[in-house]
This record gives structure tokens, C-alpha cells and sequence, in this order.
């Protein structure tokens, strides 16, 4: 047949002859483009983890010599402590024999109530050195504890349970009590005073570990999981700390974890002995990234050049074809009558040709019988419409459909004509609409559609036009209400502003007689109108005259609140008076506008959801100096809550002024002017 002799069948096979070669040199040079990214990417893999691993030891060196610091200055003012309470103690101790060890400020020979006084004050002036330091305190023999601040009878009515006894011959040092020894929460370091081998007092203080942990955390900028171990290796601010650090840790030293890209880093703290252990993650490497570009370089090139050689072969292979189907069509020219001289060029090689030729030499090849279609009759009997078969103009069957519309069955109408069936029952001969009566004696309109033709054969279906018309109907009769709704509501504010209008200018041509004895009522009577002429011009459909084409110089300004109402009427407000205005519902999408593009002011709801309105302030902030840009954008809040502390929060935060909430337009239009200038917006 003629199907079998068109060109696709040829051109696929020379497609599926040339895919397989192709495919497996797509698939053997992206296999060795991916293995030599994989080299790359391990080679730089491991320079990127020593360099990073490198950077991390750098760094917690640095946070341990900072933690030392900290740690040493508070042993240096407990010492400082301890020598102030012997000199105390000592002078007490003497009796009447003065001892010329003693400090010359102090007297020979102080009295009980006296020391008491002197040991007092000596806690007060050093309560408060450190933050870090919650409690300082004097155990001395035979008088009663010191301490600063003073316990609390309904939270602790005494001092922890210290020994007074001494522990240590060796005074000069400094006692760390930890774990079970010190209260929870805390660590305690202690001093011994001791004159002439007696033992006179013990000093020590109570440091916080909950604020020991957040000044750890704050050095490190809270990243990774930090420890501190005593030398022991017992835990001072976690119970696991044994247990992470291992066995044969020494005073330095790093071990990389399971886990990943993970690290184990300890540094000892020389005043103290102890050891910093931080469990940290390296930084995503960016090998990959690096890698990814000249990867990508080598399988485009080539793949372009595999694609390019592919051309080639098929460009090679198609002329072949070309030359086979030339000596095809001279053959096939060679069997035409030698009575036709319209035959064909077969020098244009094309499927044009080759139809051309086919069709002289099988004339019977459009007239093929009905059999050979479709079966028609199956598919009329699928169609959910009621619908009927023609032979010509006779009828040939009905669907069951059809059939049951009518009360006939399919054969019923069979040789009848179309013609003649439609004629009682045509209602508009144009529009093909007829009326026809079911079997239950009702009566209702169709269009008669053709669907398919087939040879002599047509399928003609009846569409139901009743239930149209009547939704049609309804939908047309609901939009020309809608529209004189609309029409009616905006003459009525119309007329409303034209009363507004007249009412202003009456009271700006007042005589300043009247306008001087009450100048303040009667600049309010005219701002309220103001305001209410604005709200009319954002209701309304029309446009003020004022109403200028926005050109390069317009104020451009964003207005970021997440209450629809709000943002409605200040982005109406001030589109109307020729600014450009941009909206926004949170702080993300704020700071995604601001990336793409410069803002003269922004409207910045305090109180939304995610990231509220200090915050969104000073990320701006921050991104304005990061993108370098030259002028900086006004930030407005937008707040209910206007108090003196909720002002120099919003200027902490980068704001620049505030409008309460709820606002009147023209205190909108007045910001506008107050900050982006008095030529930024049109007059009104």
C-alpha cells in the first residue's frame, strides 16, 4: 500500500542504525569525564579538609588562650582578696604585741567588731569583678562567714559547706572544688591565709556554669559542641565529657569522628590545668564546585564533538539514500504511460515525487468502501450525546441514546432523509437548531452538530440548548448587575468627594479673623477632609486629575506589613500621588526585593511572622553595606506600641523614624515628603 512506501519507515531505521553507536560514545565519554572529576574532586577533597582541619585547631587555640585569660585574672583577684583579709586577720592575731609585718594603714591592734567592719567592706569592694563570679566569701577561724552578695533566708540561708581546715601546706595555691564537692551548677575556688604557720581564714569565690558555658559558646561563636575536663579528666560542665575525650588524650591534640566531617579538638588551659574539648564540623568543601565547571567544560565540548561526528556519518548515510531513491523514481517514471508528458522531475528527491508517482499508478487508491474506514456504527453507540449515521443524506442508524430520546429503536428511521426528518422540526435553519419531541411528549431545543466524516459517511449529533441558554442567561443577567452595583456605588462616592471637595475649600476661604481664633480646629477639619478624600480617591475607579506618568525620578518605596487591609490603603495612597510602591507580606520577602534593587523609603511592620520587623531592620542594614550601594533607604516603622523605649529600639535597630498604627493617608504622604523630599511626591 501507500503507507508502506513513505519515507519515515526509512529515515527511522537510519536513526535506530546510528542511535546504538551513539549512545554507547555518550555513554564511555561521560564515564571517563565522571571518573576524572572524581579524581579531581578526592584530590581536592583532602587538600580542602587539612586546610579547614588546619584553620579549626588555629582557632580553638585561640579560644583556650582567651578562656585562660579570663580564668587567671579571677585566680589573680582572689589572691588580691586573700592578702587584703590576712593583713586583717594578722592585725588581729597580734593582740598587744604590733608585728612589723603588718601594713602600716592598718593599726597595731584591731578589735573583733573592727575586723568584722574591715572584712565586710574588703567582700563588698571586690563583689562584681567578673560576671562570671557569682559569690565571694571569707570563711576566717573563730568568727562568723563573710560573703558578698548575702545569701537569702528563703533561698539559701548559709554558705556551701567549704572545710575551713586547711588542706594544702602549700598556701600560695589556688583550690578548684568541683562535681560533687561544689553545688550544682557552680564551681568554687578557694585560698588559704595563713601568717606564721597558723591558719587565720579561707577566701574563696563561686563561679557560674551556665554563664561560663554561654562565654565559652560566645568566644566559639556558638558552633560545635564544647566541653571543659578537669586534669583528671572528670567533667566540670557535662557528665559525657569522660566519655568523648579519649583515653590517652594528651595536653593538645585532635581526632577526627565517625560521624563525617567531624573533629574532635582539646587545648589545656596552663593557669588551670584544665583541657577545652570542642567537637566540630568542617565547613562544607567546595571541591565539588570547583571541580563542577571544567567538568561541565568537558562533556559539553564533548559531547559536540561526538554529536558533530554523528552529523557527519548521517549527512554521509542520507546521500547514499539520496542516490538509492533517484534510481528508485527512474524506474518507477520508466513504468508511467509513455502518453503523460506531465510526469514528474525525479531530480527533486522529495516525498512530493514519490506521491505524485504513486498516485498515477494506483488510481483506485482514495476510493476505498466503508468497510475499510472505522466501524462508525461502534463508535456512534460510545457517544453519551444523542447522535445519528448518514449515508449521503440517508439515515442509516441511531444511537441508543438517540433512540431512547425518541422512543424509536435504531433501525427506525433507516433510509429516511435527513433532509425531510429535520424539515417539521427546523427552528432556525442557520444556527441548525431543531425542536424535537421525546418520548414522554416534552419538547426541547438542539443544535445539530456534525462530528465525523468518513467517505459518504457522517455523524450527526443533537446538543441540548436549553440548560446553555438558561445558564447562559444567569451569568449575563449576575454581570450587568455587578456592573450597575459598581457603576452606582462609585457615582455615590463621587458625588460624596465633590461634597468633601466643596466643604475644603469653603473652609480655606475662610476670613483669617475666624481662621486666628481657632487656627488649631480648623487645620484638624481641614486634615480630617483631607484624609477622607484620599480614602475616596482609593475606593473610587477614577483617577485625580493630578495623576502623573511615573518617570526615573519617582520615589520608589516598599510597604511591608502582612495585614492585607493595611497594605491596600497605603500602596493605593501613594501610588496616587505618583510614587512607585512595591509590597511585601514578611522580612524574607522584603530582604529577596532588596537584593534585586534600590529602595528610596520602606514601611516596616514591626510585630510579623518569621522575622519581625528589628530584625528584617538591621539584616537591611547589613546587606546595604555588603552591596556597597551609595544612598542608604529610609526605615520607617509601622507599630501601635510609640513609647521613648520602642524609639530608640527602632533607631538601635537602623530605623530611622515611626508611624503609629492606625494611620491616616496624609500622615503617609507627609512621611514621604518629610524624607525622600518635597518635589518626591505630586501635590494633591
Amino acid at each position: 500500500m501507500h503507507k508502506a512506501a513513505t519515507p519515515s519507515s526509512p529515515h527511522r531505521s537510519r536513526w535506530k542504525a546510528l542511535l546504538w553507536p551513539l549512545l554507547l560514545a555518550e555513554i564511555g565519554f561521560t564515564l571517563v569525564c565522571l571518573g576524572a572529576g572524581a579524581l579531581i574532586w578526592q584530590a581536592s577533597d583532602r587538600r580542602e579538609s587539612e586546610n579547614a582541619l588546619a584553620r579549626l585547631q588555629a582557632s580553638h587555640s585561640v579560644y583556650a588562650r582567651q578562656l585562660d585569660a579570663r580564668l587567671t585574672a579571677q585566680q589573680q583577684h582572689l589572691v588580691m582578696l586573700a592578702r587584703g583579709s590576712r593583713r586583717i586577720l594578722q592585725s588581729m592575731a597580734e593582740n598587744d604585741s604590733p608585728s612589723p609585718n603588718v601594713a602600716p594603714v592598718l593599726p597595731a591592734v584591731l578589735s573583733h567588731d573592727d575586723a568584722q567592719q574591715l572584712l565586710t567592706r574588703l567582700v563588698d569592694d571586690y563583689d562584681g569583678m567578673d560576671a562570671l563570679v557569682t559569690r565571694l566569701f571569707i570563711l576566717p577561724v573563730g568568727m562568723r562567714d563573710f560573703s558578698a552578695p548575702e545569701p537569702q533566708d528563703d533561698i539559701d540561708s548559709s554558705l556551701p559547706p567549704y572545710q575551713r581546715e586547711r588542706v594544702s601546706a602549700d598556701a600560695e595555691n589556688v583550690t578548684w572544688w568541683t562535681g560533687t564537692q561544689a553545688p550544682p551548677g557552680r564551681l568554687v575556688a578557694t585560698r588559704d591565709v595563713v601568717w606564721n604557720e597558723h591558719y587565720l581564714a579561707r577566701v574563696g569565690m563561686e563561679i557560674s556554669l551556665p554563664r561560663l558555658k554561654r562565654l565559652i559558646g560566645d568566644e566559639t561563636g556558638n558552633t560545635g559542641e564544647h566541653w571543659l575536663v578537669d586534669g583528671a579528666g572528670n567533667a566540670l560542665m557535662r557528665d559525657d565529657a569522660s566519655h568523648v575525650l579519649p583515653d590517652a588524650a594528651g595536653r593538645y591534640g585532635m581526632q577526627w569522628l565517625e560521624e563525617g566531617r567531624r573533629a574532635l579538638i582539646w587545648d589545656t588551659l596552663p593557669g588551670t590545668g584544665w583541657r577545652l574539648v570542642s567537637r566540630l564540623s568542617l565547613p562544607d568543601d567546595s571541591a565539588w564546585q570547583k571541580a563542577l565547571p571544567w567538568l561541565s567544560i568537558g562533556l559539553i565540548l564533548g559531547n559536540v564533538l561526538i554529536f558533530a561526528g554523528f552529523v557527519t556519518v548521517l549527512y554521509w548515510r542520507l546521500q547514499r539514500e539520496e542516490d538509492a531513491w533517484r534510481a528508485a523514481l527512474g524506474r518507477l517514471v520508466g513504468w508511467l504511460p509513455r502518453t503523460q508528458e506531465d510526469a514528474p522531475d525525479i531530480t527533486d528527491v522529495s516525498p512530493a515525487t514519490l506521491n505524485a508517482l504513486l498516485t498515477r499508478l494506483e488510481p483506485q487508491w482514495l476510493t476505498r468502501a466503508s468497510s475499510d474506514a472505522w466501524d462508525m456504527p461502534a463508535w456512534l453507540n460510545t457517544l453519551q450525546l444523542p447522535a445519528l449515521l448518514t449515508e449521503g443524506d440517508a439515515i442509516v442508524t441511531l444511537n441508543s441514546a438517540l433512540a431512547r430520546l425518541l422512543g424509536e429503536r435504531p433501525e427506525a428511521l433507516r433510509d429516511i432523509q435527513l433532509t425531510e426528518w429535520l424539515k417539521p422540526r427546523l427552528v432556525d435553519e442557520q444556527r441548525r437548531r431543531v425542536r424535537v419531541t421525546d418520548a414522554a411528549g416534552g419538547t426541547r431545543e438542539y443544535r445539530l452538530e456534525c462530528l465525523a466524516v468518513r467517505g459518504e459517511h457522517s455523524v450527526w449529533a443533537l446538543i441540548d440548548q436549553t440548560e446553555a441558554g438558561e445558564t447562559l442567561y444567569r451569568l449575563r443577567l449576575a454581570r450587568d448587575q455587578a456592573r450597575e452595583d459598581a457603576r452606582l456605588k462609585t457615582g455615590y462616592l463621587s458625588h460624596l468627594r465633590q461634597e468633601l471637595e466643596s466643604s475644603v475649600n469653603t473652609l480655606a476661604s475662610l476670613p483669617e479673623v475666624d481662621t486666628h481664633r481657632q487656627p488649631s480646629r480648623c487645620e484638624a477639619l481641614r486634615r480630617r477632609l483631607e484624609d477622607a478624600m484620599l480614602l475616596l480617591d482609593t475606593l473610587t475607579e477614577e483617577k485625580p486629575a493630578s495623576d502623573t506618568r511615573q518617570s526615573d525620578a519617582t520615589p520608589r518605596l516598599l510597604i511591608v506589613d502582612d495585614g492585607p487591609v493595611n497594605t491596600l490603603l497605603a500602596c493605593s495612597v501613594l501610588e496616587r500621588q505618583g510614587c512607585h510602591v512595591e509590597t511585601a507580606t514578611n522580612g524574607e520577602e522584603a530582604l529577596a526585593l532588596a537584593e534585586r534593587q534600590a529602595f528610596d523609603l520602606v514601611f516596616m511592620d514591626i510585630y510579623m511572622p518569621t522575622l519581625d520587623g528589628l530584625e528584617t531592620s538591621r539584616r537591611w542594614r547589613r546587606l546595604e553595606r555588603r552591596l556597597a550601594r551609595r544612598h542608604a533607604s529610609v526605615l520607617v516603622a509601622l507599630t501601635a506600641n510609640v513609647t521613648q523605649a520602642s524609639r530608640d529600639a527602632f533607631l538601635q535597630a537602623g530605623m530611622d523614624d515611626c508611624l503609629a498604627k492606625p494611620y491616616r493617608p496624609g500622615d503617609l504622604v507627609a512621611m514621604v515628603r518629610r524624607w525622600v523630599g518635597k518635589d518626591a511626591t505630586p501635590e494633591t
